[in-house]
């Protein structure tokens, strides 16, 4: 075997070298060794509920924390703040997680939002993408979570409650009264003008009321007409403070008589679809008010805002839009009602 031999200042500069490369090596792994390894505490999360209530989203660390540091959290889609909140809150697209010296242990919450989610499951994704000093993560081992929420949440009325009138639209019947809806026909003047009928006019599809006679002749005398657009019957079960809203315009301003107008909205909590006569119904104030809030001199169709029902809370309602025409003449109004909500 061939042998080396070093001597004098050359042996002293290789033993000086293998030295260092030996305490750059033990003080790299002893970098390395310092680090806690940060990672979910599973990859999958899936939490069952019925009430929509705050989950807590562990993340563990391999080691206790060496100093105060944190972790930073990606939650991908534009589901925040619609469907869920966090705790701490996402911040420029971040979650920002506090990590204490010490601790083997981080977390976040998340809040799921009722007024986003509803009765439906939901998924999000979260990706840790970095962290602080003292921290680190593994490539890909730890990094991600799935977290899936099975929504049992049992859904105690209607709501919401929406009437866009789709059968008036470009793919509807053109057919009154819509699906479940009831159309009574009061009263109906000599022209056969004074109902309901298809509205599709300010960008808004609805119906409407225009009882004029045809040719713009004078009627003689009473031609009295009436129509009910009645909704079918709503739950407000479960609803806590439901409102009412819907877009309404009406043209020219003529009341059938000093107490009586040409419009009004009223609201039976027996209406059973048949019993019209005999049903009880009453006059819902908030409505009439906004509706007569409308100027009569332009066509500005607009919506309402929301109408407090809380008066019905855990009732079925039924809704009727009640038109009135003193004749088919200039004694008249019109009406228009589209996008009717309730929730």
């Amino acid at each position: 075997m061939k042998q080396f031999k070093i001597n004098g200042m050359q042996g002293f500069k290789f033993i000086i070298g293998i030295m260092l490369i030996g305490m750059l090596g033990l003080s790299s792994c002893t970098d390395d060794d310092d680090l806690a390894i940060v990672s979910f505490t599973q990859s999958e999360l899936e939490v069952v509920t019925d009430t929509l209530t705050t989950s807590r989203i562990e993340i563990e660390l391999s080691s206790p924390a060496p100093q105060n540091s944190n972790v930073i959290v990606i939650a991908p889609g534009n589901s925040y703040a619609n469907a869920y909140t966090t705790v701490p809150g996402l911040d420029r697209g971040e979650i920002l997680i506090t990590v204490e010296a010490g601790s083997m242990t981080a977390h976040f919450d998340f809040v799921p939002l009722e007024s986003g989610i509803g009765f439906d499951d939901f998924q999000q994704n979260f990706e840790i993408i970095a962290t602080g000093p003292g921290l680190a993560t593994n490539t890909f081992e730890g990094r991600f979570l799935n977290f899936n929420l099975i929504n049992e949440r049992v859904q105690e009325d209607d709501l919401p409650f929406v009437e866009n009138f789709n059968v008036c639209g470009p793919n509807g019947s053109f057919e009154l009264p819509p699906e479940d809806w009831t159309l009574i026909d009061v009263a109906q003047n000599s022209f056969g003008t004074g109902g309901y009928f298809c509205y599709t006019g300010q960008g808004v599809t609805g119906v409407g009321t225009n009882p004029f006679t045809p040719d713009g002749e004078q009627t003689q005398g009473d031609d009295y007409s009436e129509a009910w657009l009645i909704s079918p019957s709503i739950s407000l079960g479960g609803a806590e403070s439901p409102s009412l809203s819907f877009d309404f315009d009406r043209r020219f301003d003529a009341p059938i008589d000093d107490n009586t107008l040409a419009y009004g909205l009223q609201i039976s909590t027996d209406f059973d679809g048949s019993n019209f006569e005999t049903a009880n119904w009453e006059v819902f104030q908030p409505a009439v008010e906004a509706m007569t809030a409308n100027d009569p001199g332009f066509d500005n169709i607009e919506n309402t805002g929301p109408l407090d029902l809380s008066a019905y809370e855990g009732e079925d309602i039924s809704i009727a839009f009640i038109f009135r025409a003193a004749d088919a003449y200039f004694q008249a109004t019109s009406i228009r009602i589209a996008n009717v909500r309730v929730e």
